[in-house]
């Protein structure tokens, strides 16, 4: 039975001005002068996100900007170039001018984030000029989550809710939209009953290209990606959250969304909480573009074809407007996704000496993000580290001077470093290049 008393709307809004701080933002009118869009006032993540939003395309005829192919393309990379914890680089041409790429330290917690973020307003109106996104990596997460907001402002709080939980999950990424779903008037040519500025109902945009990043880099690694979406009061009147892997089809016992629904239950007995299959709501994302690449829909087929089955990767969470307050979700989703294991040492390390330098290989290690490799003068160590955030499996050490050199290699991922492989030596003997 549904349960909305003015007690949990209080705690609602009281929880909004909490995330968005007491900060001061540059608003004119409700909306954030040119000269605040790099957002530089805010010291916490909730209200950066705020200030990004509140900068944001709203509903207009032409308040939306198709990205090119190229686009789309460099866009991606720069999402791979963030995952394996890079910030500090020049963005391609095509982004450079639109998007800031930087590194923004959140004062509630300390940590360290790298943003990628739109600036660019060329008509100093106080929007930007694309509508492209925003994207936000946490490099020590220990939960292989990508919190995402497709719809922010038309469901109301979803993209602070996405934001707060992110954070406070140590989660290992956050996407938000970078207009409203009606910013132009335009169909989309994806799925022509939505609007172009739909990120959820279209593949011309950044929301899906980060979605395609994230498939590449995660490969076969177990990872989630948690769209926060909101329903009106009245849309499933028996309802208060549904979530679901974007079919309608009953869940097993052990899929992600069942383990959700019984955590939050566990936290929340008087909350409605439905799964797919029961008929308690057809809000089932079998639309959803981004739930359908990740079911494993070809990309080139996603507008038209939904999927036939699930891998339980995607998780869509529909939500009546007084079920949204971050702080009721944070334990429930810790609970569901426990903090990851750091990986096995990695095995199988050879070396080859060549004119001044040594090559190596190793074996991958499950659930690595990247490896670092260490270096000594001496049989069995002390080692020194001479190479972080190594993405492949194979090194090669140049400079060398002629001598035995003795290497071992670790694992690495959000969790930690893993404990040294097989040591392995080559002797140079040629002078150093």
């Amino acid at each position: 039975m549904r349960r909305r008393s003015w007690l949990i709307t209080a705690l609602l809004f009281v929880s909004v001005l909490w995330m968005a701080g007491s900060e001061k933002r540059a608003v004119v009118s409700g909306r954030a002068t040119a000269a605040d869009l790099t957002c530089a006032s805010s010291a916490m993540l909730e209200s950066l996100a705020v200030c990004i939003r509140d900068h944001m395309p709203k509903s207009g005829a032409r308040g939306f900007v198709a990205p090119n192919a190229t686009e789309q393309a460099d866009w991606r990379a720069v999402v791979n170039k963030m995952l394996r914890g890079s910030c500090d680089f020049s963005l391609p041409a095509s982004l450079n001018g639109v998007m800031q790429i930087r590194t923004f330290t959140d004062s509630g917690n300390g940590r360290n984030y790298c943003v990628l973020m739109e600036v660019l307003d060329a008509k100093s109106d106080g929007v930007v000029d694309h509508g492209w996104g925003t994207f936000i990596v946490n490099n020590n997460a220990t939960r292989e989550l990508s919190h995402q907001a497709p719809h922010p402002i038309t469901d109301s709080t979803t993209e602070i809710q996405a934001i707060t939980i992110f954070k406070e999950t140590d989660s290992r990424s956050y996407l938000m939209a970078g207009a409203t779903r009606d910013a132009n008037s335009a169909n989309s040519a994806c799925q022509s009953s939505f609007k172009e500025a739909d990120v959820a109902h279209n593949t011309a945009n950044m929301f899906h290209a980060t979605n395609q990043a994230l498939i590449n880099w995660y490969g076969a690694a177990s990872w989630n990606a948690i769209q926060w979406h909101g329903m009106a009061a009245d849309t499933c009147p028996n309802t208060d959250v549904f979530p679901s892997h974007g079919l309608d089809v009953t869940p097993i016992a052990t899929d992600k969304i069942s383990t959700l629904r019984d955590n939050l239950r566990i936290y929340h007995p008087t909350w409605d909480v439905d799964l797919p299959g029961a008929n308690a709501c057809s809000l089932n994302a079998t639309d959803n573009t981004q739930g359908r690449l990740i079911n494993g829909v070809p990309a080139g087929d996603v507008c038209g074809t939904p999927a036939s089955s699930y891998n339980g990767k995607f998780i869509h969470i529909e939500q009546d407007p007084n079920f949204r307050n971050p702080c009721d979700w944070i334990n429930p989703v810790r609970d569901t996704f426990p903090v990851r294991k750091t990986p096995p040492a990695p095995t199988g390390l050879t070396a080859a000496a060549g004119r001044g330098r040594i090559t190596l290989n190793w074996h991958a290690a499950s659930g690595a993000k990247s490896y670092n490799v260490k270096r000594s003068l001496f049989n069995g160590g002390p080692y020194k580290t001479i190479a972080t955030g190594v993405a492949g499996t194979t090194y090669t050490n140049v400079g060398l001077r002629p001598g035995v050199n003795y290497y071992v290699v670790t694992a690495v991922n959000g969790a930690g470093q893993s404990g040294n492989s097989n040591q392995a030596s080559a002797r140079v003997i040629f002078l150093r290049e």
